[in-house]
């Protein structure tokens, strides 16, 4: 057993009376004395009610609901507003003529783009010895046997 172990198992432990006496001790007359000078300072926050801003601002938008919608011009009338955009805005015929603009040169664009993604090289037969196109005589060929390369260029290294 260590000595800390020891120490606590030898410790006195409080009598029953002693947390008898604290507990009661808050019952005296002596106890009561200090009470008028602790006062609470903690605000509590206020509760709502039916005299909140929310309620008045509910009321007074659902009145103002009910007005536009008595108030409101009819689907068909002109009104002002109507009447500025058409004045300021630009017409439909413009706004088609640059769509249109905009499609065929969007599909000019296209047909560029699929141009180049298919573009291959031309196909190059390169020899390993170019040189043996020139041996031989062009004159030792039966008839039918031989091809005009004539147009043939052998281009070497040093080119």
């Amino acid at each position: 057993m260590s000595v800390a172990r020891a120490a606590l198992l030898v410790r006195p432990k409080p009598a029953a009376t002693h947390i008898l006496q604290r507990r009661f001790a808050s019952h005296d007359s002596h106890s009561h004395e200090h009470h008028d000078e602790h006062q609470d300072a903690t605000q509590y926050p206020r509760e709502a009610g039916f005299n909140t801003p929310f309620w008045r601002n509910t009321f007074l938008l659902s009145l103002a609901v009910v007005g536009f919608y008595k108030y409101a011009p009819a689907p068909g009338e002109d009104v002002y507003l109507t009447r500025y955009l058409a004045h300021y805005g630009t017409p439909s015929e413009i706004w088609a003529r640059i769509n249109e603009k905009h499609l065929l040169l969007s599909q000019q664009i296209s047909d560029n783009t699929i141009l180049q993604t298919d573009a291959k090289r031309p196909n190059l037969h390169r020899y390993r010895h170019p040189q043996s196109l020139d041996a031989g005589s062009s004159h030792l060929q039966s008839v039918g046997t031989g091809v005009d390369m004539s147009s043939v260029t052998v281009k070497t290294a040093s080119e």
